[in-house]
């Protein structure tokens, strides 16, 4: 039953949103360490080649086949830290969970310091010489309270204090974290793309022509981003809150066909005029999607109204950069075949044919 049940979920797609992340969590009491390590299986077939008989599919037993060169790359790519005083780690038993975005590999890790433990320093090195924009997103917690990081490519040690940090502090990394996660959210930033892109352009009859004056451009695009932002902010609230819980499964299925649907209103406009409706019933389903990243992160109580402010408030940012960027060259382009004929149309067939096939993969 486990082979079957770790097949199964090892079919569940990459989710077109979410990047390569992996998780590690750290609990202090006095001297002693406890945690666990959360690693992606899809990334440590990348890095050390899990599918031993090449055919697309890993099983429980080619994950144990493995487990000398698992043990020793994930041993290899942390450390810990007491002042100049090593703590050393060891990893337990092998298993498979399962993130938003797939199965991962999980195993716990403990370690004991020389001293009662407030800050240690921490090193983090997996995965980052194949994929320079992995992360390992780090949450340590005491009996001071607790707080989570990241570190990247760039930022592989780091100082951990094992106590509560301010608000402001915990908004401040929540919204990295929302800039981050529009960043590399391909089907979130693929619905935007296709709600921008008639933007500069206005329907006569069965064609596209360019808008005359810049204003009323400005206001359909803030129509179309405010009901996109307000949709999105109304279920990202809700399902963090726990008051709806969608399968996320089928979630990420609704999020590919809503990006289908605003491309394909580009193609053939069955809400011409009023985008700004599509926007909101469509981004409806992206708030769902966006909380996969909070809870992932393991925020709860009084830290998730500041996780999912933050986070909204960076998702926001990312968007508006977007628009900031895209609009004044398509207003510039509007006017000219190439946009019209190519580009919007060319651009928005891309999007159908990537949101379909989504679709397909998540079904």
């Amino acid at each position: 039953m486990k082979h079957l049940l770790l097949v199964i979920l090892l079919a569940t797609p990459a989710l077109a949103h979410k990047g390569s992340d992996a998780y590690w969590t750290l609990t202090a009491s006095n001297t002693a360490l406890s945690g666990r390590l959360d690693v992606a299986l899809k990334d440590l077939d990348l890095l050390i080649g899990l599918d031993g008989n090449g055919d697309g599919k890993l099983s429980w037993g080619e994950v144990k086949a493995k487990e000398s060169p698992l043990r020793e790359t994930l041993t290899n790519a942390l450390a810990i830290t007491q002042g100049a005083q090593p703590c050393p780690l060891t990893l337990g038993s092998l298993s498979v969970i399962t993130h938003s975005d797939g199965t991962y590999l999980a195993t716990p890790v403990t370690a004991r310091c020389p001293a009662a433990i407030t800050e240690l320093e921490l090193k983090y090195e997996l995965l980052f010489d194949v994929d320079a924009q992995h992360r390992g997103l780090l949450s340590v917690s005491g009996t001071a309270g607790g707080n989570w990081s990241a570190f990247t490519n760039n930022r592989r040690t780091q100082t951990a204090a094992f106590t509560s940090i301010g608000a402001g502090e915990q908004t401040g990394l929540a919204f990295l974290e929302g800039v981050h996660h529009i960043a590399i959210g391909w089907d979130h930033l693929c619905f935007l793309f296709a709600l921008l892109l008639p933007s500069v352009l206005r329907r006569a009859g069965a064609d596209w022509v360019p808008r005359p004056a810049f204003k009323p451009t400005l206001l359909d695009v803030a129509k179309v981003v405010t009901a996109f932002t307000v949709a999105h902010s109304i279920t990202l609230g809700l399902a963090a809150f726990g008051v709806i819980n969608p399968n996320g499964k089928w979630v990420e299925v609704a999020i590919a066909v809503s990006v289908a649907l605003a491309a394909f209103n580009n193609l053939v406009p069955f809400v011409p005029e009023t985008r700004w409706s599509l926007a909101f019933s469509l981004g409806l389903m992206h708030g769902f999607g966006f909380v996969s990243a909070i809870r992932d992160l393991g925020a709860a109580g009084p830290s998730m109204w500041l996780s999912v402010f933050g986070f909204n408030l960076g998702v926001e940012a990312g968007q508006l950069a977007i628009v900031a960027a895209f609009v004044p060259v398509a207003w510039l382009l509007r006017a000219r075949p190439v946009y019209r004929a190519l580009l919007m149309p060319l651009g928005s067939a891309v999007i159908l044919g990537v949101a379909l096939f989504w679709t397909w993969q998540r079904i």
